[in-house]
């Protein structure tokens, strides 16, 4: 009897054992007849069966062991590409042909070679090799060329994989990680119930704790029937229960919570909490696994106990000693979905990550303002004040841009667009940049900030005027005025940094005129400072300006210029 029904094979990677000289294929071809696709077989020596002597032909190349030991037949496609071959399996190949010369215009030329109405087409091409598999081995045929049957579940497969609860993404990363840190290595797909009841009961520790493992993996890894929500479309895949395992494993996975080895205890309850049975005793194991254990038992169980709601000091410290120092991406992710889960049943949470906005290391800071954006929450006057001066005045930057993302998401937009709106109309120079930074950080712009922002780029101090710069390119504002200013620090600026990126600014807005591309060519031909020319030519490239102007421009560069960089 399986654990687990057998699945299609998009869902599962079946392990194939190539066959060796002799053996019927029969038994597998017949299990293979219903499915829809099949991996291409590992490229180890095959041979027909050797009584056939020394006229047997041998080969370890998998296309030729396809067609010809299979009997798998190619498929002719109309308007396919010529450079690869599709099989009757859905699987494909690249040919590897020899290089054809004289080259086409597309390979030898920058310019547009225009398509003829009738290319003549030569014959096949010679083979240099023998094809190979191509990378992406699932054939991508048109939606009217493939069954009713592959696209239900291929969109039954994509909506599994996306759609799926935070609490059962929870579980599946708290497992995973488990397992990496004691090594283990679980394959669940072929076990049967029988085997795992002889596992569950084995005089070896080993071999219970992989026993009662590939149970909690299998409960959480299978695919499962989407549910919808609702009204809406959208459908998302729950997690999972103790219904998810079969009866009869449920009492020897019981029974292992009072195992006479710890590690076997500390399965058992992992495994309890896969399956979300809610059981007393593996909530006491987990309690003490959690001030204990090592560093790994510690971490699952914080997940497991913050799943369950337990919004305890202990959780919570061990949450954010996760979070501060395994500063990764997904441990991010983790921790901040249970802390989220947690915030509305304590104030604690805050309160440690405010104390976190006082550290001395700036990577420190920007993790607990990261974190108090995604946690939300209301939050103390205090900590508001703390967030509007980390701001405003923390010598990172990284942690400036950090701390005003997080007021945003915290509804506290209004503190920001205000504090911005003073600094930049009222600060000195150096609050002005600031502002005028927070600006392109934040990509925001209003009708307030306007006025003060045009200011900005007659400034009298060159990195105000910089900085407006920069803010434009990467708001792309095309409004009129923006692009007045910018224009007139090209023509009068007297510093060419500020024109330089007074261009790039133009060329990331993409508003193109005859005044700009008069300016442009102008620059490219004329201005004195390499830095300029580059700059322009860099823009010219962006906004995909052509016509006889420009090219006549580029060929009078070409003989005049003695910059490598502008002539590159």
């Amino acid at each position: 009897m399986s654990l687990i029904p057998r699945l299609p094979n998009y869902l599962l990677q079946v392990q194939t054992v190539e066959s060796m000289p002799g053996i019927n294929k029969t038994a597998e071809d017949i299990d293979g007849k219903g499915s829809v696709y099949q991996p291409p077989r590992q490229s180890h020596f095959r041979q027909v069966n050797p009584r056939a002597g020394k006229f047997a032909y041998s080969t370890d190349n998998t296309f030729e062991q396809e067609i010809y030991f299979d009997k798998v037949q190619i498929i002719h496609q109309i308007g396919a590409k010529r450079d690869q071959i599709f099989l009757e399996n859905l699987n494909r190949y690249n040919k590897q042909l020899s290089k054809v010369f004289p080259e086409t215009p597309e390979r030898w030329t920058s310019q547009p070679v225009p398509e003829p109405s009738c290319r003549p087409v030569k014959g096949a091409m010679r083979w240099t090799a023998l094809p190979i598999p191509a990378k992406d081995l699932l054939l991508q045929v048109g939606e009217e060329d493939m069954p009713m049957k592959t696209r239900r579940l291929k969109k039954q497969a994509e909506s599994l994989k996306e759609n799926v609860t935070w609490e059962l993404m929870v579980l599946r990363r708290m497992l995973q990680e488990w397992k990496m840190g004691w090594a283990l290595i679980i394959e669940w797909h072929h076990k049967t119930i029988e085997g795992l009841l002889r596992s569950l009961v084995d005089i070896h520790d080993d071999i219970r704790i992989q026993a009662i493992i590939t149970c909690a993996t299998a409960a959480l890894e299978r695919p499962r029937i989407a549910i919808s929500q609702g009204d809406s479309d959208k459908e998302t895949v729950k997690a999972p229960s103790i219904q998810d395992l079969p009866e009869v494993l449920q009492p020897p996975l019981k029974a292992a919570l009072c195992d006479k080895n710890a590690n076997v205890r500390m399965a058992a309850a992992v495994c309890q909490y896969a399956i979300q049975s809610h059981n007393l005793l593996a909530r006491e194991i987990m309690q003490a696994a959690l001030l204990k254990g090592n560093s790994v038992d510690s971490w699952a169980a914080a997940q497991c106990l913050a799943l369950e709601g337990a919004a305890t000091y202990p959780v919570i410290k061990r949450i954010l000693h996760q979070l501060f120092n395994k500063k990764n991406e997904d441990t991010e992710q983790q921790s901040c979905m249970l802390l989220s889960h947690l915030s509305g049943k304590t104030t604690l949470i805050h309160t440690m990550l405010a104390v976190e906005l006082n550290s001395h290391q700036w990577k420190d800071r920007t993790v607990a303002c990261r974190a108090l954006s995604q946690i939300g929450g209301n939050v103390s006057v205090d900590m508001k004040h703390k967030l509007i001066q980390l701001m405003l005045s923390d010598w990172n930057k990284k942690v400036r841009q950090a701390a005003a993302q997080a007021l945003g998401q915290m509804s506290l937009g209004k503190e920001v667009h205000d504090t911005i709106r003073v600094k930049l109309g009222q600060g000195n120079f150096q609050e002005r940049v600031e502002a005028l930074s927070l600006i392109r950080g934040l990509k925001l712009m209003t009708a307030k900030l306007l006025p003060s922002f045009l200011n900005s780029f007659s400034d009298d101090f060159m990195a105000v005027r910089q900085a407006a710069c920069l803010a434009a390119g990467a708001l792309q504002i095309h409004d009129n005025m923006v692009l007045e200013c910018l224009l007139n620090l090209i023509q009068r600026d007297p510093c060419w940094k500020i024109k330089a990126f007074a261009i790039r600014a133009l060329g990331q807005i993409g508003h193109v005129s005859p005044q700009l591309t008069d300016l442009l060519l102008w620059a490219i031909h004329y201005e004195e400072s390499p830095g300029v020319r580059l700059e322009a030519c860099r823009s010219i490239l962006a906004l995909k300006l052509q016509g006889d102007r420009v090219r006549d421009t580029f060929l009078d560069v070409l003989l005049l210029e003695n910059q490598d960089a502008v002539l590159k």
